[in-house]
C-alpha cells in the first residue's frame, strides 16, 4: 500500500504519531537536555512580550522543547500536507496549538492566525525553510511576519551527541536517547517598518533580514555546539 494512501487513513496517522510522541518522550526522559538562553531574549520572555521563534525545518522534533523553558503556551506553524499528519498528532499530545498553512496551501489564512494569536500575546514558532524551496534557506515569510506584527524574531540552535539524519528533504536530525542536548535562543532580531512609498527597497530591506535571519540560525546552532563541548557542559 502507498504512503499517501496510508496516510489517508486517520487511524493510522493516530497511530504513527502516538509512537512518534512516545518516542518523544523516551527521549526527553533519558537525555540531559540544557536551554541556554541570550540575555535580551530571556528579557523579552521575562516581559511577557510575543515573539516569533524561528529555527530549521531539520529540527523540527525539537519544537515541543521550547516549552520547557517559555512554560507558556507556543503555536507552531505546521505546513496543510498530509504527510504532517503524523507529526500533528504526536505535536497535539505534547500540548502544543498548530497552525495549518505554508507557502502553497492556506499560507494567506495561517499568516492571519498568527498575527492574531501574536497580537493576542502568544508566543509563535515557525521553520523558515521549507520543502518547496532549498533547505536552510529562509523564506520571507517570517520576516513580513515579524513586519507586520512589530515582534521580534528569536533564532534556535540545536546540538546533540547522538542522532540520527534521515532521508528527507531536509535531512531531519533524530534525536537518540540517553544522548546530551543543547538548545539555544539567540539574540532577538528586529525587521524594520514597511516604508509604504519605497517599494524596491522595502523588497531589498526583507531580503537582507531574510539573510540576517539565516546567519542568526547558523550562530545559534554554532553557539549550541560550543556549550555542548565546553567543560562543564551539560
Amino acid at each position: 500500500m502507498k504512503k499517501r494512501t496510508l496516510l489517508n487513513r486517520s487511524w493510522l496517522a493516530w497511530s504513527a504519531g502516538a509512537l512518534l510522541n512516545a518516542y518523544g518522550q523516551l527521549v526527553l526522559v533519558t537525555c540531559r537536555i540544557r536551554v541556554r538562553v541570550d540575555p535580551a531574549t530571556e528579557a523579552l520572555l521575562a516581559q511577557r512580550q510575543p515573539v516569533i521563534f524561528a529555527l530549521w525545518h531539520c529540527h523540527v522534533f525539537f519544537m515541543p522543547m521550547l516549552r520547557l523553558h517559555t512554560r507558556q503556551p507556543v503555536a507552531v506553524l505546521l505546513s496543510a500536507h498530509r504527510d504532517a499528519q503524523i507529526v500533528g498528532v504526536a505535536a497535539r499530545m505534547r500540548g502544543v496549538e498548530l497552525v495549518a498553512g505554508s507557502s502553497t496551501r492556506g499560507g494567506a489564512r495561517a499568516f492571519l492566525q498568527l498575527l492574531q494569536l501574536l497580537a493576542a500575546g502568544r508566543h509563535v514558532c515557525i521553520t523558515p525553510d521549507g520543502p518547496k524551496g532549498p533547505a536552510r534557506q529562509v523564506k520571507p515569510g517570517v520576516v513580513h511576519l515579524a513586519q507586520r506584527s512589530g515582534c521580534a524574531v528569536v533564532p534556535m540552535g540545536l546540538a546533540l551527541t547522538r542522532r540520527r539524519r534521515l532521508r528527507s528533504w531536509d535531512r531531519s536530525v533524530l534525536p537518540l536517547p540517553f544522548g546530551r542536548v543543547v538548545l539555544t535562543l539567540g539574540a532577538p532580531l528586529r525587521v524594520p517598518a514597511a516604508d509604504p512609498a519605497a517599494s524596491t527597497t522595502g523588497a531589498c530591506s526583507l531580503e537582507r533580514s531574510g539573510e540576517a535571519l539565516g546567519r542568526a540560525l547558523d550562530a545559534s546552532s554554532a553557539w549550541a555546539g560550543r556549550q555542548l563541548t565546553a567543560p562543564g557542559g551539560p
